[in-house]
């Protein structure tokens, strides 16, 4: 990260500021003092200063007017205007040195927050607001969330929501994020790429005088739209990026001519085993490109997952089954009409990270609901222990959660979502390096009354795939997502 180093004046003696401060600081020019009587005066060279050019600290030249004694800088206050940029050298050497921050920076950043009417959250991902020594909200009418290793407990009321590492908001959406911090072009541009996802609009501090200026200045046109508002020593920038339209598809999963007479825009069927089907039943499936079709027999529908996550790029997708789709409302009975629209997934995904079923309830733990449904506990034991050992292998962090939830009572059931492309890929770049050698091993290695398990009846050559299904909820319970339940419409016809 580039060192912030602030351009003051120093009113008194240049080699005490420096032992007082401790850190690096340019020293633009020496202010001289002078008292007579009660009548204070400060001149640069021979210029006698007045209170406007305190208050523009020599037209942007310097950031920060610094006095090194005590008793000249309650003489200062006794005749001047108030400016938060003037201080002693003590409670500078205290200040926040990540970048520059004065009042007047604060207030016009707050006012912007305001009048543009931001519905979502803000991300003040450097905490400017926290290390500014802001305990509350005050006017700010946002909700805004922050990044911080550590806050004061007080801080609750000034954040909405405090993550303590990037990693924890990474997969989440906000309406703008603020960036404070002194930064180079190219640090800003590792910003940019780091955070792509997270927002399309940016409130950035820049310097007056900066190499970011310099940059911002000739690579506007990177930018779908680039505002600037003078403040103090630099410029707030609101950028809004270059996004590509949103592109929504969420595929239903089939291995069955399961025709609807009306199907939502943004849907599309996906035949799952395509490979080794009989049948060929118009619709797209998962045996071209990169894709584990052959595999259907015990992944079930996860090998459409596979193709979708190798051979697509939407900006938002997700996948659900020929039986069963998402709707805003609990049905009893299917309404093709009820099926959650295209509308309305975009508008939820704003303010969610995921869409999924409602979590579900059994008198079973999940290992129990595995032997009931097959009548085989050594049998399930045995897929149980070779999935956990490659999960060993490759995600061993999720282990004890793996744990819990085939000890547990509760479930994401049947593996269905909706989400965003960057969540989609991180979710099955974790799956996959697991689900495939575990299902691999199982189909060739385990045997039923002496028969290998793909001339098994399906409810056993798919324990693969009810193994996988409650990988989602492993993988939900592990990473920090803001999750939509909603209620899903049972088909009954096919």
């Amino acid at each position: 990260m580039a060192t912030y180093v602030p351009r003051v004046l120093v009113c008194g003696n240049v080699e005490v500021f420096n032992e007082k401060i401790g850190k690096p600081a340019e020293v633009v020019g020496q202010i001289n003092f002078m008292k007579s009587g009660d009548d204070v005066k400060l001149f640069f060279g021979e210029r006698d200063l007045n209170g406007e050019d305190i208050k523009n600290l020599l037209d942007g030249a310097a950031e920060y007017l610094i006095f090194t004694e005590d008793m000249e800088l309650y003489d200062y206050l006794e005749k001047f205007p108030q400016n938060y940029q003037v201080m002693s050298a003590e409670a500078f050497a205290k200040m926040n040195p990540d970048g520059f921050c004065s009042m007047d920076m604060l207030m016009l950043l707050g006012d912007l927050l305001n009048q543009k009417n931001f519905s979502g959250r803000v991300l003040d991902f450097d905490c400017f607001f926290g290390k500014g020594n802001f305990y509350t909200r005050g006017n700010l009418e946002v909700e805004l969330d922050g990044i911080a290793e550590k806050l004061y407990p007080i801080h609750e009321n000034l954040y909405e929501k405090i993550y303590r590492s990037f990693d924890e908001c990474k997969f989440h959406h906000f309406d703008a994020l603020i960036l404070c911090k002194e930064r180079s072009p190219e640090e800003f541009i590792d910003v940019l790429i780091e955070t792509d996802t997270l927002t399309e609009k940016i409130f950035l501090f820049v310097r007056n005088y900066s190499v970011l200026e310099a940059w911002l200045n000739e690579a506007e046109n990177i930018f779908a739209k680039l505002e600037a508002f003078k403040s103090g020593n630099g410029v707030w920038y609101l950028i809004e990026k270059l996004m590509p339209p949103a592109d929504l598809k969420v595929y239903v999963v089939t291995h069955k001519d399961a025709k609807l007479s009306t199907l939502p825009e943004g849907y599309k069927f996906i035949h799952a085993g395509k490979a080794l089907a009989k049948e060929n039943f118009g619709y797209a499936g998962d045996d071209t490109g990169e894709n584990i079709s052959r595999l259907n027999p015990f992944l079930d529908e996860v090998t459409a997952l596979y193709w979708i996550w190798k051979n697509t790029t939407h900006t938002h997708t997700g996948f659900v089954h020929y039986r069963r789709f998402f709707t805003g409302n609990a049905q009893k009975t299917f309404d093709a009409e009820k099926i959650l629209s295209a509308e309305e997934i975009l508008s939820i995904l704003r303010d969610y990270d995921i869409i999924v079923q409602r979590e579900g309830f059994t008198d079973r733990t999940q290992r129990e609901m595995m032997i009931y449904s097959t009548g085989q506990p050594d049998f399930v034991r045995t897929c149980e222990k070779i999935l956990r050992k490659h999960l060993a292998r490759t995600q061993p962090d999720y282990l004890d959660v793996f744990d819990d939830v085939i000890n547990g009572f509760t479930l994401f059931t049947n593996g269905i979502f909706i989400t965003r492309r960057n969540i989609l890929n991180a979710y099955c770049e974790w799956l996959f390096s697991f689900i495939i050698d575990a299902t691999e091993e199982i189909s060739d290695k385990i045997e039923i009354n002496g028969k290998p398990l793909v001339e098994m009846p399906h409810v056993y050559s798919r324990m693969p795939s009810f193994l996988a299904e409650r990988m989602l909820s492993v993988w939900l319970i592990k990473n920090h997502l803001r999750i939509k339940e909603l209620p899903i419409m049972r088909r009954e016809d096919v």
